[in-house]
């Protein structure tokens, strides 16, 4: 199974309201529009950069990872809306999302999760909660 189809498992896992997508940034702007507004949907970042390293005799590789949770919203919506909207994807899947990932044994244990609220990226007025963190994986 790949780094990707792992994260894929843990999201379904979480919440299998959430379409997962995975692409290059770019490219999201055309995915992103088939996608129906009452749908929810996590964007996994095409991966960039990462390490490896040893240390006695494991080695492992990690790959820094950005996640976006995301909901659409009406054009109109105002700060109040947004701000509800990113709690409740919270509730929905962020917090589950830690949470399942720290019990699979597919990786390993992640304490410090870097997050984001960022601004609609795509046409498609998106809000979105980023999950940005060090994904480690033990390699022979």
């Amino acid at each position: 199974m790949t780094i990707l189809e792992k994260l894929f498992s843990i999201c379904e896992s979480a919440n299998k309201d959430y379409q997962c997508i995975y692409e290059e940034g770019s490219m999201m702007n055309v995915k992103v529009d088939k996608i129906k507004r009452t749908e929810s949907y996590v964007y996994i970042e095409e991966f960039r950069s990462g390490a490896y390293s040893k240390q006695d005799y494991r080695k492992s590789k990690s790959y820094r990872i950005q996640i976006y949770f995301s909901k659409f919203v009406n054009f109109k919506a105002d700060a109040l809306v947004r701000e509800s909207l990113r709690n409740e994807i919270e509730k929905e899947i962020v917090l589950p999302f830690m949470d399942a990932y720290n019990k699979t044994s597919f990786f390993k244990r992640n304490d410090t999760w870097q997050f984001y609220y960022p601004i609609p990226r795509f046409d498609a007025n998106e809000v979105s909660v980023m999950l940005e963190f060090n994904c480690i994986e033990n390699i022979c």
